[in-house]
């Protein structure tokens, strides 16, 4: 691996890297791969291309991503004609999505906690949410609370579907009964889960429950 550049951030480090062996690029936290593109732009990592296929099957119009990280998923739902929006807790993102991840400028990224948007945000906002910010063993604080998901639940419009990265790390870990409890809490029915992506990762897709806000 060839390091292109490294950012100290409040949350960790970032750095970009070149693969030698096929000129790959990768978006990497604290040590965890994020995104992977190869030297044409085209999405690597197999669970982000299952998420975006989900929410263009599902015809989302408009989307939020949170975590944006690379922009991989952002990028893609755009160039499909999907109105996106992102949020990512680290400044240095979008700056390094756009020169090193072709992620086009237009794409707006608010620096913020993701917890913390999902509260203020406008409610009905959004046919799709995609959650994808759990960048090391420990589990997001969000994830296990069912505040968090019920302020996913009122951004999304009536129908709207909520799509998580689970990572190995939450589905073989501790915390996963927990996860399930605070979705299920927070207005969210489990439609289903996917045999593993790549590096362990899963996607799960939920709905909206009859009686969420």
């Amino acid at each position: 691996m060839i390091p292109l550049r490294t950012v100290q951030t409040a949350g960790g480090e970032v750095a970009v890297i070149l693969r030698r062996s096929d000129r790959a690029v990768g978006y990497v936290k604290d040590g965890v791969l994020q995104t992977l593109i190869d030297a044409r732009g085209h999405n690597l990592a197999p669970h982000v291309t299952a998420a975006v296929d989900v929410l263009l099957q599902e015809k989302v119009r408009q989307a939020l991503v949170l975590g944006y990280g690379g922009g991989a998923a952002s990028t893609m739902l755009h160039r499909a004609g999907v109105d996106v929006f992102a949020v990512d807790c680290d400044p240095c993102a979008k700056p390094l999505a756009q020169l090193f991840f072709r992620a086009p400028p237009c794409l707006e990224v608010v620096v913020s906690d993701a917890a913390a948007y999902v509260e203020r945000a406008a409610a009905a906002s959004f046919d799709g949410v995609l959650i994808d910010f759990q960048d090391s063993f420990e589990t997001p604080r969000a994830y296990l609370s069912q505040s968090f998901w019920r302020a996913v639940a009122r951004v999304l419009r009536p129908r709207g579907m909520v799509i998580v990265n689970v990572t190995r790390w939450l589905h073989g870990g501790r915390d996963w009964r927990a996860f399930q409890g605070a979705l299920g809490l927070g207005g969210f029915d489990a439609v289903a889960l996917s045999d593993e992506h790549g590096a362990g990762n899963r996607i799960l897709v939920s709905a909206r429950g009859a009686t969420s806000p």
